[in-house]
């Protein structure tokens, strides 16, 4: 700690304090006529600035040579991003864009246009998240190929990408990795999706910079931008769910000075248990949620600084054998068997100049507490059943040279992280004391040899050490974790653009080490009995990822093959000895080498400027080398879509009209103890515009999901053995007001 903090000091020391403005100006392409409130967000600077009725712009800068890069924004407007020169004269121009036919930009931790990156990358706006009236972030995200979601109910859900979820996803909230109980399919990963800009998703061992654990791929949820000085805005967000009778609120508030910014967000949701598509009640999939944010920061010639904090309290209702003989009522409230999780995120990001280069210090410390609460059967106090408390402290720092032709990122990142358990509830606590320190380094460069080619190559090396401290419930002992595990991680890539086509290539390699269940599991978890084993190793991946990508001005076709070789795949299976406690089967973790491969492909289609057409396929399959297939690989997906959207009709500003059809397609190579799932399809409808009441802007949607209440059960439902169906038909009305005032 004290030498990171030390380093920052130095840094402030280096750094050239003299300040230059420089000032530049947005046109249109075609007409070459200045654009008006065209919004320009500088990454190095974390500075947003638009543009006056002659398209200019002015900003401050702490050098006179300094090239940043700025991603530049207008609604009707393909978003480009672009390096800046305080040297040269900056006359940047954006394109007229068919709607939805933009290219998707970049912002997280790369900074960087998706044509130049050679592996394969989504993203979903927060627009989308709301438009979609999907309940949870997991199930937003499976609309994108490539992505599917394990669900327990319907706020209790967890990613799959390309095959993989838990541990074999990195998860990212505000550039700090989640360490939320990650390592079981009921224990979601927890954060507020609509106070966030947008959310990425990284397929594949992208590793380097993130660190290990990135074996399937990394979901990044990316803050809002600081707003435009001497401006605040404000957004607030309300659904209405007729399933669930379920309500959301969600209220934004950012503001900015010259030198000084920050902002504050809320987000509250509950809903009753949901009904399938035979109006059968589901009982105890009710829930609520409330999630509370603030943020402060402060910029100036020599870099800037923010400080937030994120707090979620959700409350998950848990629907299994033992929940529904006890729970036969309509409350709104978890009130029997549900785990309550009370998560708290502290981070402080750092960005220093250091002449024309970059150097990025953040630190993050999260404490989650998670609750286990049953009934009165149990005879325990207060019918809490399990009580965790995890603590991690994080660190991560990364050096940044960034040139035209070259841009060179370099650094480390570690976490200390100590789980709790409550010593009453040990017995039926998944995890026992346990203490775990990361760290890793990392080299990543991007060579730009010309507009044509692109090359990405990196090398990280990461060391973990595990060790618990065992305790004997009901004469059973918790293993005795004492681990050790480091390797390496590599990844390099390349795209080549010939006129409308490209064309990306990238090989990759990750690991990830057991986690402390994997390992120390010796008891009653998931209402089995789960037996880790010591002597598990890490997983190592090699993958290989294609993309032919073809655009032209109203048409745009995406091709994505894959393959992922694992070795020592770590997975659970029922054995045939019976558990010593709890009845039943043991549950065992154990490990093999795997194949999972598959492809996404994508055709988006505009014959009109205000009609789109989309369409995009997954096909995915896991098998074990040794023979036989693998547990929990997701349905293969065809979904089509029909959207109109209008510049303007009477008196409706942007109205728009979505048409969403998938066809789930039956599973029928099953791991074990799986069973054949049918197909099934749905249809979503969505409508909503833009209006202006009293020179108020408000925008409307509502949304029909599973409109002809189709009765199924998904392949990665955790109730499918229960024969509990998915949602029958929810309608969503949403409601946006955006206010934005100038002083």
């Amino acid at each position: 700690m004290r030498t990171l903090f030390t380093l920052l000091l130095l840094a402030t020391h280096m750094t050239v304090f003299s300040q230059n403005n420089f000032s530049g100006k947005v046109i249109d392409e075609q007409s070459k006529q200045p654009i008006e409130n065209a919004t320009l967000y500088f990454f190095e600077l974390n500075q947003t600035v638009t543009t006056n009725k002659e398209g200019k712009f002015n900003i401050v800068l702490n050098n006179k040579s300094f090239i940043i890069k700025a991603e530049i924004y207008k609604l009707g407007y393909k978003t480009k991003v672009e390096f800046l020169n305080s040297e040269k004269s900056n006359i940047l121009s954006i394109s007229k864009n068919v709607t939805e036919l933009q290219e998707v930009v970049v912002t997280g931790n790369l900074n960087e246009s998706k044509e130049r990156i050679p592996f394969s990358i989504e993203s979903k706006t927060k627009e989308d998240l709301f438009k979609s009236g999907k309940i949870s972030l997991a199930e937003n995200l499976a609309s994108l190929p490539g992505i599917s979601f394990l669900s327990n109910g319907i706020a209790n859900t967890k990613p799959v990408i390309r095959g993989l979820t838990n541990t074999n996803i990195v998860f990212l909230n505000n550039g700090i990795k989640a360490e939320n109980f990650q390592f079981a399919g009921n224990h979601p990963f927890i954060s507020d999706e609509f106070s966030a800009q947008n959310i990425e998703v990284i397929k594949g061992p992208f590793s380097l910079i993130y660190g290990s654990d990135a074996v399937a791929g990394v979901i990044n949820v990316i803050p809002e931008n600081p707003v435009a000085s001497r401006t605040i805005v404000a957004n607030l967000n309300s659904q209405y769910h007729t399933n669930t009778n379920g309500y959301v609120s969600n209220l934004d508030i950012r503001t900015s000075g010259k030198k000084w910014f920050g902002g504050i967000h809320t987000t509250q949701k509950t809903h009753k248990d949901y009904e399938d598509g035979n109006g059968k009640q589901i009982e105890n999939s009710r829930f609520k949620e409330l999630n509370l944010g603030a943020n402060v920061g402060y910029r100036s010639t020599f870099g800037n600084f923010i400080f937030s904090y994120d707090y979620a309290l959700p409350e998950y209702g848990l629907t299994n054998q033992k929940s529904l003989q006890v729970i036969n009522d309509n409350n709104r409230y978890p009130k029997f068997w549900y785990q309550k999780l009370d998560n708290h995120l502290f981070t402080l990001k750092n960005k220093i100049f250091i002449k024309n280069n970059v150097l990025n210090i953040d630190f993050g410390y999260q404490k989650n507490t998670r609750q286990g609460i049953g009934d009165n059967t149990n005879n325990t106090p207060g019918m809490l059943f399990s009580e965790m408390e995890l603590s991690t402290f994080s660190y991560n720092a990364k050096y940044t040279i960034d040139a035209s032709k070259n841009k060179l990122i370099a650094g480390f990142n570690g976490a200390n992280i100590n789980n709790d358990a409550n010593d009453f509830y040990k017995n039926s606590n998944p995890m026992p004391d346990a203490q775990i320190n990361d760290l890793g380094v990392f080299a990543v460069n991007e060579f730009r040899f010309n507009d044509k080619i692109n090359l990405y190559a990196g090398v990280r090396y990461d060391y973990r050490d595990m060790k618990s401290s065992p305790f004997t419930g009901t004469g059973i002992t918790k293993f005795t974790v004492n681990n050790q595990f480091g390797s390496f991680s590599g990844s390099i890539g390349s795209t080549y653009k010939l006129q409308n086509h490209l064309f990306k290539l990238n090989l990759a390699s990750g690991f990830r080490s057991p986690n402390i269940s994997e390992l120390s599991q010796n008891g009653i978890h998931q209402n089995r009995f789960e037996r880790g084993d010591l002597s598990l190793k890490a997983q190592r991946n090699y993958q290989i990822d294609f993309n032919y990508h073809f655009h032209i001005n109203n048409l745009i076709f995406d091709f994505s093959p894959f393959y992922n070789s694992i070795d020592n795949y770590i997975y659970i299976v029922q054995t045939s000895a019976n558990a010593p406690i709890g009845g039943g089967k043991i549950w065992q973790y154990l490990q093999n080498d795997a194949n999972i491969y598959g492809t996404e492909f994508s055709i988006d289609y505009h014959p009109l400027a205000w009609i789109g057409i989309h369409s995009n396929y997954t096909w995915t399959k896991g098998e074990l080398k040794k023979g036989g297939y693998l547990t929990l690989i997701p349905q293969n997906r065809l979904m089509a879509e029909l959207k109109l959207e209008k510049e303007k009709l009477g008196f409706l500003n942007r109205p728009s009209f979505t048409a969403t059809f998938t066809n789930f397609q039956s599973q029928n190579n099953l791991g074990q103890l799986e069973t054949y799932t049918p197909s099934y399809s749905l249809l979503n409808l969505r409508v909503g515009s833009e209006m202006s009441i009293q020179k108020q802007k408000v925008n409307w949607y509502v949304t029909a999901n599973n409109v002809f209440d189709e009765v199924y059960i998904d392949h990665l439902s955790a109730l499918k053995p229960l024969q509990l169906n998915n949602m029958g038909r929810n309608i969503v009305f949403g409601l946006n007001i955006p206010i934005t005032k100038s002083f």
